[in-house]
Formats: structure tokens, C-alpha cells, sequence
């Protein structure tokens, strides 16, 4: 899995007036006065752990009436190819020259679906990934790798196929298996190149899907999302969980801008990616920073209660952060593609924004007295 690491060393100039701070074990009976009476106190009710609760299960909800829908359209699809394979010759040809609109609208219609689920996860991205309990479904579905890329970090499990075939630990739904099969950037995943366009030519993403691996994976992914759903409906949420959610995902943007520099985004043909093709890299960013940012404003509070002005310099440097990735993707969909080493600079200024704003969180944490799952 894209492991997900904390780091605390910055400038001095970046972590501004904030000293280093160490996260301690304290048992809940030896909370600090300060931080016993803003429990107490009547401004900490104003702390919404279920909102944050209903909002990962608001958009786990719509996230699996997409794959519930992307499981139908493969159905489909797989029908027509089985269909076209009772006679001689490809039948991935056959259904395009014999049914060109409709395998059109299908496969067209799949990547839509596609990426409404992968949008409606993103914007849960940051608590899943960031609360020990769920982020075995992040691994799952998002961000885990193929047990050949990478067996230590990879998520053991098995994909069976409708023609029989098993794969093990094959990584993530999301990248490794469906957009790579929706958009042809994986051999054994795709049927046949076509011209998807119809501009007279064949460009990379033009392809239509390889039948057993459509199916098998997005039906795959329909039963993972809800099996998370009924994780997140059995999720009990706790100070700690948001605080370590924030403070695991937020200085997380390194990965995140590394994946979005080799691309087709931002390397275009020179790329070699698999994956990160159908969609910027930066929405998925802006998703997840919009999660993060939902879950502090349900518990700031408490922060303010203990530090006020902790509480307004982590407001302050949310907002900067997200309106630096906002400001990046408006640019980006108006038209700009910027260079790699530009996107190394960027990733990089992020990363420190990140950076500071996690230390900030930390450093609240702290002085609430409350412990980090970081492991």
C-alpha cells in the first residue's frame, strides 16, 4: 500500500512560531485541567464526531450507487462480448463493427460511473486512509499495490474472474484494475484498441476493455464498498481517530504530486503511467483536503476552547493549502499543462504547507492530551 508517513521536519520559518512537539500516552484519567474543562465545558457539545460519520457515509453511499451502476454497465458489456465469442474471429471486433454505438455508450458510460465512485471516495479518502479501523479499505480499494510491484506492502487477497482465472493480490481496484482495463493502458487488461473518438486515430485510453476483467473488478469493487459502508456505519468515531486522521493524511501531498508529475497531466506522451489517466491527480487532492477540512471544522472547538490561536492559524493554513491546490487545478483546466519540474516545485511547496499544518494539528493534539494512533 502507499504507506503514509508523518513528517515533523521543517524550516523553522515554515513551522513559524510552533515549537516541536511529542505525542505522549496519556490515560484518559490523567487528562490535564485545561483540557478536562474544555471537555466539559458547553462550547465542546459544538464537537460533531456523527456529522463527520454521516458525511463519510453520505459519500460512501453515492460512491456505491456508482458501482452498483458500473457493475450493470459491465454486465452488459460482458453479455455482448460472450455473445460476439460463440462465433469465429475477435469478438472485441466484432461487437465494435457489428454494435459500434452501443459499445460506445457503454464503455463511455462505465468510465462516467467510474469516475463518479472514485470522486465520491476521495472526498472520504482522508478519514479512511487516516483512521486505523477503515484503512484497510483504502488499501483495498484506492491506493494498495500489486503483490509483484511491491509484496511487503501489498494487501493479500483474490480476485476471481468470470472465466475462472484468480489473481493474487493484484493491488487496488481503483488504479490497478479498472482504469487500466477502462482505458486500455494494460495489455492483458484491454480487448482492442479502437479509435473511442472517432477522430481517425487511436491515442492512448482508446480502447475497449478486456470482458472477464470489467466484470470481475467492478463487481469486485460493488462489494468492497459495501462491505466499507458497513465498516463506517459500525465506526464509533473519537477525538483521536480525527485528530489522527488529520495529522496521518494531511502532509501526505508528496505522494500525491509525484503521481500527478509522471502522468499524462503533466508528462503527456512521455509518460508510462498505467494509471492516473482519466482524471488530474489534483481533483483527487481537492477531494481529499475537502474531507480533512470537514472532519477539523467538527472538532475545532475544542482546539479553540484549549488555544484560540492555534485554532485560527490551523483555519488559516487549511485555507492556504487548499487554495494553493485549487489555484493548480483551475490553471490546469483552463488549459495549462505545466512541466515536471514544475510539478516537483509544486509538490514540494505543498508537501511543506503540509507539513506545517500537520505540526499545527499535532501540536493541538498535544495539548489536549490526547494520543495518536500513528503507527
Amino acid at each position: 500500500m502507499l504507506k503514509r508517513t508523518v513528517s515533523f521536519t521543517i524550516s523553522v520559518a515554515l513551522l513559524l512560531t510552533i515549537t516541536a512537539c511529542t505525542i505522549q500516552a496519556v490515560p484518559a484519567e490523567d487528562l490535564g485541567a485545561a483540557a478536562s474543562e474544555a471537555m466539559d465545558s458547553e462550547s465542546s457539545a459544538a464537537i460533531d464526531l456523527d456529522a463527520v460519520k454521516s458525511y463519510a457515509l453520505e459519500n460512501a453511499a453515492q460512491m456505491q450507487v456508482a458501482t452498483a451502476a458500473l457493475a450493470d454497465v459491465s454486465q452488459r458489456y460482458y453479455d455482448l462480448v460472450m455473445e460476439a465469442a460463440k462465433a469465429d474471429g475477435d469478438p472485441y471486433a466484432r461487437i465494435w463493427d457489428e454494435n459500434q454505438e452501443e459499445v460506445h455508450a457503454l464503455v463511455v458510460g462505465a468510465r462516467d460511473l467510474w469516475l463518479e465512485a472514485s470522486t465520491f471516495y476521495e472526498l472520504d479518502e482522508g478519514i479512511v486512509a487516516g483512521v486505523p479501523s477503515l484503512v484497510h479499505f483504502d488499501v483495498w480499494i484506492d491506493a494498495g499495490p500489486p503483490g509483484s510491484e511491491d509484496p511487503e506492502e501489498a494487501l493479500q487477497w483474490q480476485l476471481e474472474l468470470p472465466d475462472g482465472r484468480v489473481l493474487e493480490s493484484p493491488g487496488n481496484f481503483f488504479h490497478n484494475l479498472l482504469e487500466p482495463t477502462l482505458w486500455g493502458t494494460i495489455p492483458e487488461f484491454t480487448g482492442l484498441k479502437v479509435d473511442l473518438d472517432g477522430d481517425g486515430s487511436i491515442a492512448v485510453g482508446e480502447a475497449l476493455p478486456e470482458a472477464n476483467m470489467l466484470l470481475g473488478a467492478t463487481q469486485g469493487l460493488d462489494d468492497a464498498t459495501l462491505e466499507m459502508q458497513a465498516a463506517i456505519e459500525a465506526w464509533d468515531p473519537t477525538l483521536e481517530d480525527a485528530l489522527t486522521a488529520l495529522v496521518t493524511m494531511i502532509p501526505t501531498m508528496n505522494e500525491y504530486f509525484e503521481q500527478w508529475k509522471e502522468s499524462v497531466f503533466v508528462s503527456g506522451s512521455a509518460s508510462e503511467a498505467e494509471s492516473f489517466i482519466a482524471v488530474s491527480r489534483l481533483l483527487d487532492i481537492k477531494g481529499i483536503l475537502a474531507g480533512l477540512s470537514f472532519t477539523y471544522d467538527n472538532i475545532a472547538v475544542l482546539v479553540s476552547d484549549s488555544d484560540s490561536q492555534l485554532d485560527q492559524q490551523i483555519r488559516t493554513d487549511f485555507d492556504t493549502l487548499i487554495a494553493y491546490v485549487n489555484d493548480l487545478y483551475a490553471q490546469e483546466q483552463s488549459g495549462v499543462q505545466f512541466s515536471p519540474e514544475e510539478a516537483d516545485l509544486f509538490g514540494t511547496e505543498a508537501q511543506d504547507l503540509a507539513t506545517a499544518l500537520a505540526a499545527l494539528v499535532a501540536q493541538a493534539a498535544s495539548d489536549l492530551n490526547v494520543t495518536l494512533d500513528l503507527a
